[in-house]
């Protein structure tokens, strides 16, 4: 086969640079395909439990997660409170309906947030990185919390 030209490979980087799909090909966007629906509740909540439960108590307006169901109501489907501010925006804590990584405010936090550029579909700021005391959630914790995500918030 004969080397592709100039033109042909500039043609092919959005490809092969974004996949298919159009959308970055970053394996911290991408859903595990075998990823199952399998109740995780307790292993999550002890992620929350052991790193975001001392902050998000009962009442705290960015969420209670002091309970699994408490965890569920305050994340799942709704609304971040940052994306608010940026018009016709769909950010949500947890995207229970689309399961999208891109499109959830905690796990852009949990990448780091905008220090690491990570930001919404349509451009949305996250703000500062969770946990909020500069560390970070152990590789164990992220893969867990990305599942949990991915399957939209199982109960």
């Amino acid at each position: 086969m004969p080397p592709l030209s100039r033109s042909a490979l500039v043609a092919l980087a959005p490809v092969l640079l974004f996949g298919c799909g159009g959308t970055p090909a970053d394996p911290d966007f991408t859903c595990d395909p075998g990823a199952t629906a399998r109740t995780l509740t307790a292993e999550v909540q002890a992620v929350f439990d052991a790193r975001c439960k001392s902050c998000h108590v009962s009442g705290y307006a960015y969420g209670d997660y002091t309970t699994a169901q408490k965890t569920f109501e305050n994340t799942t489907g709704k609304t971040s409170y940052l994306a608010a501010a940026v018009s016709g925006s769909s950010l949500k804590v947890v995207d229970g309906a689309n399961k999208a990584l891109a499109n959830s405010s905690l796990w852009l936090k949990v990448l780091g947030g905008d220090a690491s550029n990570r930001k919404g579909p349509k451009g949305e700021g996250t703000l500062g990185a969770m946990p909020n005391d500069g560390t970070v959630l152990t590789a164990d914790q992220k893969k867990l919390l990305k599942e949990w995500i991915c399957t939209g918030g199982a109960q």
